[in-house]
């Protein structure tokens, strides 16, 4: 729940950001959840030419895109469906293209959190259901990587998340709003069963069978080339985004961040300081 209203958050932590568009045809929708291969599934992507495909982490770079994000699961969430719209769908290419901008392809959490809007918006799209085969070993990868946004402690990243608009966000859209509605109030919890609907609902959407392929990591160039009507390039298929590197890569992403946020905490207590030291010292001339 927001501690103010939406109003309010976007006018206090207002990132810029220019506006996008879209002159390129979105071409491929990469509908699994985080840790289904996503990241060795984006690389491969750019490989075969499909530049740039969309990951969670370009959440995080610029034009940062969080803030965005936020606004479109609220409207997804919070409000009643366009009029002659696919049921249940109620973002367009036009909303989506706020976040993905002349992006050709998309992974990620972003991609399974609006699969059905991102399949009916882009209808000329190819769609990969990318799966992970032991669901015990993608929950503790989850756990270890994407379940720190699971949890929104009174820590010291929450202290400074107040003093930064980017890192704001980041528990805005992540913390206290994408991944707990996704994984049904708690990822440790519910992820599994979640995981599985996911992959159910994919499955039961009526798609024509030459446009959806279901794919894992260990499957490696070969279907994945063929569905894309593509050569198989003559390298090892790319190697993915292990835990430790997970977190190396998000503390490099967010250093800049946290530095400001820093800063701003230390001048925020220098001016309370002052003004504080102000007001006792007129007070006791006054007295």
């Amino acid at each position: 729940m927001s501690l103010a209203p939406d109003w309010l958050l976007h006018l206090l932590y207002n990132v810029p950001t220019p506006p996008l568009h879209r002159t390129k045809p979105m071409q491929v929708l990469a509908v699994g959840i985080s840790r289904s291969g996503t990241e060795s599934l984006r690389e491969a992507l750019h490989a075969l030419g499909y530049d740039h495909t969309h990951h969670g982490f370009d959440t995080l770079l610029p034009p940062y895109d969080l803030q965005n994000v936020y606004r479109l699961l609220k409207k997804k969430y919070n409000t009643p469906p366009n009029p002659g719209s696919t049921p249940g769908v109620k973002l367009t290419a036009e909303d989506l293209d706020t976040i993905l901008g002349d992006s050709v392809g998309v992974c990620d959490l972003i991609a399974a959190e609006f699969a059905p809007e991102l399949i009916s918006a882009y209808p000329d799209a190819r769609i990969i259901l990318n799966t992970r085969k032991d669901l015990d070993s993608w929950h503790q990868s989850m756990q270890a990587t994407m379940g720190y946004f699971d949890r929104n402690p009174a820590d010291w990243d929450w202290c400074k998340s107040w003093f930064c608009a980017e890192l704001f966000w980041v528990r805005q859209a992540m913390c206290r709003t994408m991944m707990p509605t996704f994984f049904r109030g708690s990822f440790a919890s519910n992820g599994k069963w979640v995981y599985e609907q996911h992959v159910a609902m994919i499955r039961g959407l009526d798609l024509p069978p030459d446009r959806i392929l279901e794919w894992s990591v260990e499957d490696g160039w070969e279907p994945l080339c063929k569905f894309l009507g593509k050569d198989v390039p003559d390298t090892e298929f790319p190697n993915g985004n292990p835990p430790a590197a997970w977190a190396e890569r998000i503390a490099r992403t967010t250093g800049d961040f946290h530095a400001r946020a820093l800063r701003n905490m230390i001048l925020f207590g220098a001016v309370v300081v002052g003004v504080s030291s102000f007001i006792v010292g007129k007070g006791v001339g006054y007295w």
